[in-house]
């Protein structure tokens, strides 16, 4: 498609433009869309990772058809901590990780963590600080920069939920209609026009595929 309309992926940094890429990727490949990269202090992307539940694991050590292949353990799976100082790290993600993911951050080393989106019935950021080993790292967490992207990134995972889920999906529906009321009813909008199953299927790329769908959200 070549009638990308300008905007939000301009203004974004390499590491989440590379962020999503991996969360387009995820959601073409059938999978839970989040995506996750790793750079270092000067924000060099070392690592990717992006949930891949279902398939293959599609490079290195990553873990794939396994309940456990989340996008945030599979970034860290694929740091190279030999290599790094992890203590300098961040680790960028699409959507506010679940307890496992948040444990895997923290146990890991890495001291700060970006998410795009929130997840009011799964995100787990505010389990820090809850328990004295929760409390020993100094974890410097950073929430979403930009509605419309956070919204985007929600409506393409409700979209994501009722194909995946259907009804059963209603449980995290709920949690999230009350804290955050556009992204169900955005994303019940998107999944009932086909717009990003139809990017999906002509093979989209995630740049054209994400300033897409914030046109036809926000628009």
């Amino acid at each position: 498609m070549s009638n990308r309309p300008n905007g939000l992926w301009e203004t974004l940094s390499p590491p989440w433009q590379a962020c999503l890429e991996e969360t387009w990727q995820a959601y073409c490949d059938g999978n839970v869309p989040i995506g996750a990269v790793i750079t270092d202090k000067e924000e060099n992307i070392l690592a990717h990772g992006r949930n891949q539940r279902r398939g293959q694991a599609s490079r290195g050590n990553a873990l794939g058809g396994h309940p456990l292949a989340h996008a945030e353990l599979n970034a860290l799976i694929a740091l190279d901590y030999t290599a790094v100082d992890v203590h300098t790290c961040t680790l960028y993600t699409a959507t506010e990780p679940c307890p496992l993911c948040l444990g895997a951050v923290y146990m890991s080393g890495v001291r700060q963590l970006r998410f795009a989106s929130r997840d009011p019935y799964a995100g787990s950021t505010n389990l820090l600080g809850t328990t004295p080993y929760l409390s020993r790292k100094p974890i410097q967490v950073f929430g979403p920069e930009r509605m419309d992207l956070e919204l985007a990134l929600m409506a393409l995972y409700v979209d994501y939920a009722l194909q995946e889920y259907g009804d059963n999906a209603n449980i995290v529906f709920e949690r999230w209609s009350a804290e955050v009321p556009a992204s169900i009813r955005l994303g019940r909008r998107l999944a009932e026009c086909g717009e990003a199953r139809r990017m999906r299927g002509e093979r989209t790329t995630a740049a054209t595929a994400f300033d897409q769908l914030i046109h036809f959200l926000m628009g």
